[in-house]
């Protein structure tokens, strides 16, 4: 059975394959538009968007990611300057931010779709300026996402988190499993 993800993002796509979901990666053009301002919805109306774009390309199962970081109901965009970063890291410390991951599978064959979101809490420790500014200097990706990325550096900061931990990575596995298992597909049928 061919499996798609709507993206050619390296890191998803190998997320997937250590979790032995067999597919392939297709770019596509679609707008990242939305008057949504539920996060919520607008996750899910992106991840569904990216999906459809490649229906009548596509004849199997089709997989489209979308998420953001939201602190205190406001979404932590992708930083614009080390100054940013530093603000949103700042902000996040002795806080809880949600991970929200919208997800869209469309089963092409059987015409079966599911749009749906994860969410997993991070509750950060506090933060010292110190240890803020080392940070910001030795991590290679802080100017991605939200400003910090829990896998490296910023994991030293973790107090708990409450959920998926791929989801954080930005591909809730666990979920698109669970989807896949109810529509009938087993781990043999997604390697084939």
């Amino acid at each position: 059975m061919e499996i798609v993800l709507a993206s050619t993002s390296k890191f998803k796509s190998e997320i997937l394959s250590r979790c032995h979901i067999k597919h392939k990666c297709m770019s596509i053009n679609y707008e990242e538009n939305s008057n949504e301002s539920d996060y919520k919805k607008y996750v899910m109306e992106l991840a569904l968007g990216k999906a459809e774009c490649l229906r009548d390309l596509v004849n199997g199962i089709i997989i489209g990611i979308d998420n953001v970081v939201v602190l205190n109901d406001r979404i932590l965009e992708k930083p614009k300057s080390l100054e940013e970063a530093k603000s949103n890291l700042r902000d996040s410390a002795n806080n809880v931010s949600k991970v929200i991951c919208g997800l869209a599978i469309i089963d092409t064959i059987n015409n079966r779709v599911v749009n749906t979101i994860t969410e997993t809490l991070v509750y950060l420790n506090d933060i010292s300026e110190d240890d803020i500014e080392y940070y910001i200097n030795n991590e290679e990706d802080v100017m991605y996402a939200a400003g910090f990325i829990i896998e490296n550096i910023a994991s030293n900061f973790i107090k708990k988190i409450d959920g998926s931990y791929y989801n954080i990575l930005g591909v809730p596995v666990e979920k698109i499993y669970e989807i896949l298992k109810n529509w009938g597909y087993s781990l043999s049928d997604i390697n084939s």
